[in-house]
């Protein structure tokens, strides 16, 4: 009888050990697939033309900074249809993301902003809006594009998010130059051109994002 339960007691441990090198080693696989998955993501994002998207971006210089063709779809149900063309801001936390973003809007970065509509051969000029400095109105950009500079603004996320687009463990700021308002799907091409140089930001970095607004709750 007691070399009967020896017998039991050391298979029932010899078991829980098992179990458990095979949850250890289970752990260390789900670390190790996880961590790829971030870079995919990456991959994915500089490789995408499909609104949401993104692309990164120099600030330190003047000339053409983006020059892009893409596809809008229909918004998601949580978005309306209208096009935000301008910049995200990711930091590592909320104090450094506002900081840069309040010296980006100080800095007047000027810029000429075109947004083409290319369909079957015929290209049209989308007529694009922006918001004032002190964010109390919307005014029209001229033709030729021109926008004075940056100014805060929001998009929807759950769009990013559904695109991969989104790191949880950093702070993003969004910044407008323009915007599309009752935007069609179809295949458009953006281009951005800065005005100026701007050589106190040469070590910032930032996305070009082109994205859908959100629907007002």
């Amino acid at each position: 009888m007691t070399m009967t339960l020896k017998a039991y007691r050391s298979i029932v441990l010899g078991a829980a050990c098992v179990i458990a090198i095979a949850a250890l080693a289970g752990c260390s696989r789900g670390a190790e697939t996880a961590q790829p998955n971030v870079e995919v993501n990456k991959e994915n994002a500089e490789m995408r033309t499909v609104v949401p998207l993104t692309r990164p971006i120099a600030l330190d210089k003047a000339g053409e900074v983006i020059n892009l063709e893409f596809e809008v779809p229909p918004p998601g149900p949580n978005a309306v249809p209208y096009l935000m063309l301008g910049l995200r801001l990711a930091r590592p936390d909320a104090a450094s993301g506002t900081a840069l973003s309040m010296r980006l809007v100080e800095a007047k970065m000027a810029a000429n902003v075109q947004l083409l509509r290319v369909e079957e051969g015929a290209v049209t000029m989308v007529p694009l809006m922006r918001n004032t400095p002190d964010l109390r109105d919307r005014v029209t950009v001229p033709v030729d594009g021109s926008v004075p500079g940056l100014t805060t603004t929001s998009v929807d996320t759950s769009l990013l998010e559904d695109a991969g687009l989104l790191d949880a463990t950093l702070f993003y700021d969004v910044l407008q130059f323009a915007s599309a308002e009752n935007i069609q799907p179809g295949h458009y091409r953006l281009s951005i051109e800065l005005s100026a140089d701007h050589p106190e930001f040469q070590r910032d970095k930032a996305e070009l994002l082109v994205a859908y607004f959100k629907k007002a709750k």
